[in-house]
């Protein structure tokens, strides 16, 4: 007998019954460009040579391919020389080291403004669909697409941040303002966008044009102003242990990802073992039913999904074809074309 093959369908065939929560996984990004493809920043790095011998070795000591973990134990080392007048010396010649090549590997696979700028009204026009967003990326897509949808679409987008830092009170924002709807958006392992400074904040790095934002982050970097406040290597375990030490991640970990509601999308997240973390919060307060983006007809997928998901007590899970019509950075039959 042959087994019988789960149905991979149209997102428009499905998407009235799937308008809660949404999370976005790396095939979102790599569907904008494929230079974000890379398994980490680590390999990335590697790749293009940025990863020195001495680099390599501060790796190791730490026991991660993790940047965000690494430069923030070496700024807090830097911190307690400044504090005791301990001269600067190997740790500050560490954490200089460490830092160019995340820049210079972060200039080099990451898209700019203009180049991502096709996606960003489909993106915003599929995101808004949605109650509750949570990014798994690192990248600037999706600030970049809420942004440019705010300009169309009114206030519409809002990730919880007042000026520049995080309000407790982001369920407030839930109410419409300035737009007939809401959607708010998270990151579940924090963002470029997103930094800690000297005094222990965390902040959002602001830009007088969007197509800067990118050349303002790392400058902060670079003239040591902030570190950044995202983790995107590392096992699960090392993932939940980064987490616990922002009150930005906890909060979203807590919140929103706990609170996406009765349906759930699951747009280009490969589900790996490394984010087995996350498959435990969701089952705190689980959907009732489940859409999972498919690439090509990629039937291993859908089963190593199934496997996954075996735990949580569904009424329907569902596969939709990642770029059909309306789908993420696909347009729609409702697309507003920019003028």
């Amino acid at each position: 007998m042959v087994a019988h093959r789960q149905e991979i369908v149209p997102w428009q065939t499905i998407r009235d019954r799937f308008q809660d929560g949404l999370i976005v996984g790396n095939g979102g990004s790599m569907a904008v460009d494929a230079r974000f493809g890379y398994r980490s920043l680590y390999a990335a790095a590697s790749d293009y040579g940025r990863l020195s011998p001495e680099v390599q070795e501060v790796f190791a000591r730490f026991q991660t391919q993790d940047f965000e973990l690494v430069l923030r134990r070496l700024w807090q080392a830097q911190l307690v020389n400044v504090a005791l007048g301990i001269a600067h010396g190997p740790v500050e010649q560490a954490y200089l080291q460490v830092r160019s090549a995340l820049i210079e590997t972060i200039q080099a696979i990451h898209v700019t403004y203009e180049e991502a700028s096709p996606s960003l009204i489909p993106i915003a026009e599929f995101l808004r669909q949605f109650r509750i967003v949570v990014s798994l990326n690192y990248d600037l897509i999706i600030y970049w697409a809420a942004m440019r949808g705010n300009q169309v679409f009114g206030n519409w987008f809002k990730d919880g941040f007042g000026p520049i830092r995080f309000s407790e009170n982001w369920r407030r924002l839930q109410e419409p303002y300035g737009a007939p709807g809401a959607t708010l958006y998270f990151y579940a392992h924090g963002n470029l966008a997103l930094a800690r400074t000297g005094t222990g904040h965390e902040i959002k790095i602001l830009a007088q044009e969007q197509s800067d934002l990118l050349a303002t982050v790392l400058r902060r970097w670079t003239e040591g102003q902030a570190v950044p406040l995202f983790v995107c290597e590392g096992t699960s375990a090392q993932k939940r242990e980064a987490i616990s030490t922002s009150g930005y991640l906890q909060e979203v970990a807590d919140g929103p990802l706990c609170e996406l509601g009765d349906s759930l999308v699951i747009y280009g997240w490969a589900m790996g073992e490394q984010e087995d973390h996350l498959l435990s919060t969701l089952r705190r307060s689980p959907p009732d039913r489940i859409a999972v983006s498919v690439h090509g007809n990629d039937h291993a997928y859908i089963d190593h999904v199934q496997r996954r998901l075996r735990s949580f007590a569904l009424s329907e899970l569902s596969f939709f074809v990642a770029d059909s019509p309306g789908c993420w950075n696909q347009p729609g039959p409702d697309h507003e074309a920019e003028g």
